[in-house]
């Protein structure tokens, strides 16, 4: 792959909400952004690779903060459930789910989020190893969270986790390992006090799902008196490398806790919505200063991994609640998808920027629904009206892994055909 690459001509929205759009270049060196200017570029001699956008819109990849790749194999299955009981469905398939399967269903997710612009994602997996080699494969930087609980025999375990930490270790390499905890229901106060220890030992985040559903706060509030937050502030889980996923319910004193202790939130709409599970109040979380990144969740509880699909539905819920359109402005949107996801990770990405890890997507400005493309329109455009399908050419660490809107590693219909067949024998089991 070449080492530098210059992008020409390109529409670059480069920057966190108030930056303005230009036309202009970017020149990517090792892995990084080199430069990033307004106007022609300079000369192309030194570059391994010329990339002439011709007005194609160049952006941040988008980062996605929450999905789960051991259930895309079954996507479409178990439709019409609540969080409760989906949930047993899910256990029931992760039961039966082969090493060969859980590889299938990891390429199956990364190339999907890499096809709609999606450059880092942080998958909380059943098998994580097996997870880290497909996002190898396929080039897409990613940050492995082991499925933890010791209350499912199944799940991965926290030695399980430490090892993985130690194989892959720190530096800037595209797979990333955090410390996972599925949720206060399915781990012991124990098990959340040793992933905490660990966590601080090798100085890498913690990821755990919070706050989803009325349910789970009930049942928390049951056993220890506390909500989830503050339950898992009193187990000392929260801090500046804490992502909860979902956060759905979170109370005045949650939120409180939350800015305190600097943990972030990933956002997912649209399992929220299909699981029946509410609506977060993002804009009051963001007023707060709670950090707020995006999410999918997994396929099985969305359907689709389209950081697009989730910008718009992010970005609509809020004015529909409040009656006001000016609710989580579009440029606050995007940013959500980039800067704060990168953010949430502590992550050089998100950003087009001297300095940045170089993962970048490229969409094609010829789409009819996109129109106008212009500064003035593109952010919004992007977050209401672009679908990942727009996206032309995508690099992570600088390395070109989309090109054309094709997979550079592997053929998408190819790697369809060997979903299908893995999905076939998963749910034949059921």
């Amino acid at each position: 792959m070449p080492d530098s690459v210059l992008i020409t001509d390109a529409l670059i929205v480069a920057q966190g909400a108030g930056a303005s759009p230009f036309y202009g270049w970017v020149a990517v060196r090792d892995g990084r952004i080199a430069a990033v200017e307004a106007g022609p570029p300079p000369a192309a001699d030194g570059f391994d690779r010329i990339i002439a956008a011709d007005g194609f819109v160049l952006m941040p990849g988008l980062v996605n903060a929450h999905a789960h790749s051991h259930s895309t194999l079954t996507r479409g299955s178990a439709e019409g459930l609540p969080l409760e009981a989906w949930l047993p469905v899910i256990i029931g398939e992760m039961r039966r789910l082969t090493d060969a399967q859980a590889y299938c269903a990891a390429l199956t997710t990364y190339a999907e989020a890499l096809l709609s612009g999606t450059t880092c994602i942080v998958d909380m997996c059943l098998r994580p190893a097996v997870a880290a080699r497909a996002a190898e494969a396929l080039g897409i930087r990613v940050v492995i969270v082991p499925y933890v609980a010791d209350a499912m025999a199944i799940a991965p375990t926290l030695a399980q986790n430490q090892d993985l930490i130690e194989r892959y270790g720190g530096g800037s390499s595209p797979v990333q390992v955090w410390v996972g905890l599925h949720e206060l229901g399915t781990c012991s106060d124990a098990q959340v006090g040793e992933a905490v220890e660990l966590a601080r030992r090798y100085d890498v985040g913690l990821h755990i799902h919070c706050s989803e559903t009325q349910a789970a706060e009930a049942a928390t509030r049951q056993r220890t008196g506390r909500s989830q937050i503050a339950h898992l502030d009193h187990l000392g889980a929260l801090g500046p490398k804490t992502l909860l996923a979902h956060c759905v319910w979170l109370t005045d004193a949650d939120q409180e806790v939350l800015t305190r202790r600097g943990g972030h939130v990933a956002h997912c709409p649209q399992s929220n919505l299909k699981l029946g599970s509410g609506i977060a109040p993002i804009p009051t979380y963001r007023a707060q200063g709670i950090n707020v990144a995006l999410g999918t969740d997994g396929a099985k509880a969305n359907n689709r991994l389209d950081q697009f699909d989730t910008m718009k539905f992010a970005s609509l819920l809020p004015k529909g609640l409040a009656c006001d359109a000016t609710a989580l402005p579009a440029d606050d949107v995007l940013d959500m998808a980039t800067r704060c996801g990168a953010a949430a990770l502590g992550l050089a990405v998100g950003r087009i920027a001297p300095g940045c890890r170089a993962d970048l997507a490229l969409l094609r400005g010829d789409r009819v629904h996109l129109q106008p493309v212009l500064p003035q329109t593109i952010v919004t455009n992007l977050v209401h009206a672009a679908r990942g399908g727009d996206v032309d050419t995508v690099l992570v660490d600088g390395k070109i892994v989309v090109a054309a809107g094709r997979l550079v590693a592997m053929k998408e219909a190819e790697l369809a055909r060997q979903a299908l067949d893995a999905a076939r024998a998963l749910m034949a089991g059921a």
